[in-house]
């Protein structure tokens, strides 16, 4: 088995400010997380606060947002436990953004024995 993390994507420009609309949104997000647990393939998902709460550090700068103007920003990830890519993108291929207006990004995970991971925090 193998890991990815699946990022969502949402046009910055596009935020839902309907209470109604947003609650319908998220729980096409939360049945979607519930069938991927039920199947054993999640293994932690978790939404984000929006892209204004952001804080970038880069060297000795810190900055209250993010560093660059951005077409599109994370809104949420989740870690999926899959036998390989194909199984990755068929499980992303699922995810309600897609039917949003956003989009998601498949990234595998770097392994306990990839050497670049030697000494990282939970390896």
């Amino acid at each position: 088995m193998a890991r990815y993390t699946v990022f969502l994507y949402h046009p910055a420009d596009q935020r839902e400010t309907d209470p109604e609309k947003l609650e319908a949104l998220m729980a096409e997000h939360d049945a979607h997380g519930k069938e991927l647990v039920e199947e054993g393939v999640m293994i932690f998902g978790s939404p984000l606060e929006d892209h204004d709460a952001t804080t970038s550090i880069r060297a000795d700068t810190v900055v209250d947002g993010p560093f660059v103007e951005v077409n599109e920003v994370i809104v949420g990830f989740y870690v999926i436990d899959v036998p390989d890519l194909d199984a990755a993108l068929a499980v992303a291929r699922r995810n309600p953004i897609i039917h949003q207006g956003g989009g998601v990004e498949v990234r595998p995970m770097a392994s306990d024995d990839d050497p670049g991971t030697q000494g990282c925090a939970g390896s």
